[in-house]
């Protein structure tokens, strides 16, 4: 076994005993053998191939080295950071597995500038990077090299490209909303097979959507306030997916008859497909779901299938309560703000307005296509509206 390797080292060929470690986690020559860790500390696992001592004091290294890098001594919280007698987990933000090693970093909205040093990534336990709200220039380099990294929260950052991502193939939560991204979405994002929640509203996002179907635990899916453009895909193959999110952008044809149609029926469903130039009648096919929330305001839309009319419980009961008007105003009416009648007094009514060609109208005039409202957000958090007419209407 492993090349002659075992009847020369025995056991340690395979797997280094608990208390020991080298670089590989087994013995492969007398230049690397299982080395004891020191004093009275012991590695609890076979196979280590560092010391919990070893990893306390990189880590150390790489916080002190993010925090000179990023500004540390502006962050508005700094409690305990390069303090020497002040174990690392109980820095300000930091936590730790066990009371060990560093599984989480959450500096959110904490004036952390500059760009966050690649090391950070080799921090062997970290699930968690939470850096939001702040003036940040981050980068992707490196990433892979996370091998628990879970969750990465980068939104309202000033975040410009997403290049390298798709080497975090363990990370299920991904937020990059509200930054700078332009261009098409990027098709790394095909590559991180284990993403469960992937956010990207309100950038400058162009272009078909890359396809999902590769992502099998995909659940929730932002991608609304963005300049996408094209087909809505039917995400047949994401059967965990129970919520999509595309409102403000520029899709065209017909919703999928197909939607979701691999989703198990008694999840709850939010579907917002507001905003939009989707065309024909609303599928009868969503009628299996019995808990669904769908906003679809604002569309090219000319009917709505009868069978959709009967789920009482869509919409917060609001089908119940206005039956097909708790979905889509008719064409020759309009809700202002809503396009459906909601519990919420007169302006959640659906009135007359003869300029109201379509379905679901939120204002009383003729709509010839989508009107676009994209929202852009700085690095601190302020909003600014860009409002693109893509559409004449007649008030």
């Amino acid at each position: 076994w492993q090349g002659g390797d075992v009847a020369s080292y025995g056991c340690d060929a395979i797997l280094c005993p608990p208390g020991t470690f080298n670089q590989y986690g087994r013995r492969s020559s007398d230049q690397f053998p299982c080395t004891p860790c020191e004093g009275a500390e012991q590695s609890p696992f076979m196979g280590s191939i560092m010391c919990e001592s070893e990893e306390k004091k990189k880590e150390k290294e790489i916080l002190e080295l993010f925090y000179n890098t990023c500004g540390g001594k502006n962050w508005k919280n700094s409690d305990n950071w390069m303090s020497d007698d002040i174990d690392v987990c109980h820095w300000y933000g930091v936590s730790c597995k066990d009371g060990k090693t560093v599984d989480s970093i959450l500096l959110g909205g904490n004036n952390v500038v500059g760009t966050p040093p690649a090391k950070l990534f080799q921090m062997s336990n970290l699930k968690w990077l939470w850096l939001y709200s702040n003036p940040i220039n981050f980068k992707f380099d490196g990433i892979g090299s996370a091998k628990k990294l879970k969750s990465l929260l980068l939104d309202q950052t000033g975040l410009t490209s997403l290049r390298g991502i798709g080497a975090a193939s363990t990370i299920e939560e991904l937020d990059v909303r509200f930054n700078r991204l332009r261009g098409p979405l990027t098709r790394e994002i095909s590559q991180m097979v284990n993403l469960k929640d992937f956010a990207v509203e309100g950038n400058q996002l162009t272009g078909a959507i890359p396809s999902f179907s590769g992502m099998k635990k995909l659940e929730r899916l932002r991608l609304g306030s963005n300049r996408f453009a094209g087909a809505l895909d039917d995400f047949a193959t994401n059967a965990r997916l129970k919520s999509i999110d595309v409102s403000g952008n520029i899709m065209s044809g017909p919703i999928p008859s197909t939607l979701l149609k691999s989703t198990d029926s008694d999840e709850e469903i939010y579907l917002d497909l507001s905003s939009n130039n989707f065309i024909g009648e609303v599928p009868g096919e969503l009628a299996r779901f019995d808990k669904m929330t769908l906003y679809l305001r604002d569309n090219m839309i000319t009917g709505i299938n009868p069978a959709l009319c009967e789920n009482d419980g869509w919409n917060d009961g609001d089908v119940g309560e206005f039956s097909c008007d708790g979905l889509l105003c008719p064409a020759g009416t309009y809700s202002e703000n809503y396009g459906r009648q909601t519990v919420g007094g007169q302006l959640a009514q659906c009135q007359r307005c003869e300029k109201a060609n379509y379905f679901g109208a939120s204002f009383c005039g003729v709509r010839s296509s989508a009107t676009s409202e994209r929202f852009s957000f700085t690095a601190f958090g302020v909003v600014t509206a860009t409002v693109a007419i893509l559409a004449v209407l007649i008030i």
